[in-house]
């Protein structure tokens, strides 16, 4: 039991994986004599992923997956046989886990371009504290100057008040 819900996730990861194939055909791909739903609408080509018919065809109302539409359905294919099936579910597997590989690989890429941004933006970092120290440093300076410039000229008035007295 526990088997069939994880292959039923399964199928539903590579339904939504697969979504270019599983598109219904437009009226001019349509392939014979034109198959009508009981709606009188032109039914699409479907595509089934399901685990006994993978990749076969069929025509179904156009709202086939809102609740099965109007209840018009038929095989465009034949079946494929057991070792066809058992080839495409591989070959649904590799396309999953090609994608999962690609995401995993996708998510290394974000992480290795962030992890350069952080090394870029701590070298600034680095670089403005540097700055910042030197500049620091510049005005305890010129605060020093600026204190003996007082005092330079706090002397020379005394001195001239002292001249003048």
């Amino acid at each position: 039991m526990a088997s069939s819900s994880t292959s039923t996730g399964r199928a539903e990861r590579v339904r939504r994986k697969v979504v270019l194939l599983r598109r219904h055909s437009r009226k001019e791909q349509y392939e014979g004599p034109r198959r009508y739903c009981h709606h009188n609408l032109l039914a699409p080509k479907w595509t089934s992923w399901s685990e006994g018919n993978p990749g076969r065809r069929f025509y179904a109302c156009r709202n086939y997956y809102q609740d099965g539409g109007c209840g018009y359905f038929e095989w465009h294919d034949g079946g494929f046989g057991a070792r066809a099936n058992e080839v495409i579910k591989e070959l649904l597997n590799d396309i999953d886990n090609l994608y999962e590989e690609n995401n995993h690989l996708q998510r290394g890429d974000a992480c290795a371009k962030w992890y350069e941004e952080l090394v870029a933006l701590e070298r600034e970092v680095m670089k403005m504290k540097s700055e910042f120290l030197v500049k620091e440093s510049e005005v305890k300076n010129v605060q020093c100057k600026f204190k003996l410039a007082l005092a330079t000229l706090l002397l020379t008035w005394v001195l001239l008040l002292l001249m003048y007295l």
